[in-house]
Order: structure tokens, then sequence, then C-alpha cells
């Protein structure tokens, strides 16, 4: 079975965290980092542009935005309406959110789409990553 890969921003500790709890047990999905060279490429091969969006590629499709949340908060076994809840505030509060907290806008694209040959051409590497570093290996120390 091919693992899922979920595309998250990395740039901000306290999502590297959060996804590493979300994902740290999981098997069948590998956390990579939205700002990565192959992961842009991936973007790039499927969206012919790089949205900034939070993105899971699983299987044979690609979940963009609100799609990606309520896919990964299914397979956290929350109960239906609390997953609902929290995609609503994700389709009401991304945009902003984004901009405060990312120092970006959130692309305004949602949904599912098949995966094109030309990204899943780029999806091999990424499905071997297998941590997340909570602190920013690129960050220098004082």
């Amino acid at each position: 079975m091919k693992k899922s890969l979920l595309v998250y921003d990395g740039s901000n500790p306290l999502f590297r965290a959060v996804v590493e709890a979300a994902t740290h047990r999981s098997d069948e999905i590998v956390a990579v980092r939205w700002d990565a060279e192959p992961v842009q490429a991936f973007l790039e091969a499927q969206f012919d542009a790089r949205p900034f969006a939070f993105i899971l590629v699983e299987g044979d499709s690609v979940h963009v935005g609100e799609e990606t949340v309520s896919q990964v908060l299914r397979r956290t076994c929350l109960a239906d309406p609390l997953v609902d809840g929290l995609k609503r505030t994700y389709a009401v509060g991304g945009v902003p959110f984004g901009r405060l907290i990312h120092g970006r806008t959130v692309a305004e694209l949602d949904g599912t789409f098949p995966l094109s040959a030309d990204a899943a051409a780029h999806l091999e590497d990424l499905r071997r990553a297998r941590e997340i570093p909570v602190e920013d290996p690129s960050a220098e120390e004082p």
C-alpha cells in the first residue's frame, strides 16, 4: 500500500508539533514540508503552480484545503459533527489565519483532484520521509 502524504507549512514550530502529534502513530501517512524542493516540484507538476495550501495525497487523489482538514480529522476517528465544524472553521478562517500566522495568503483551492501522472512521478522519494523536526533545522542558534 502506498503511503499518503500530508503537505503542511513546516516554517512554524507549532505546526510542526501539531502535525507530528497527528501523524507519529501512523505508518500510512508521511508529513512533508510545503517548502521542500521535492514538494514544490510535485505542486508544479500537479497544479502548474505552487499553491500555498494544506494538501493530502491519498492514493490517486489530491485533497486540498477544507478537504484535507476533513480527511485528516476523519482518520483520527473524531465524531462527524466535530469534523464538519472544524472544516467550516477552516473555510472561514483559513485565509486570514494564513496571512497572520504564515505571513502569506493560503491558496483559494479546495476539493479533491485526480493525481496527475506527472505529479505522481515526484512522490516516491517523498513517501520515504519519516520524521518531522519540531525545531527548524535551518534556524540559527543565538
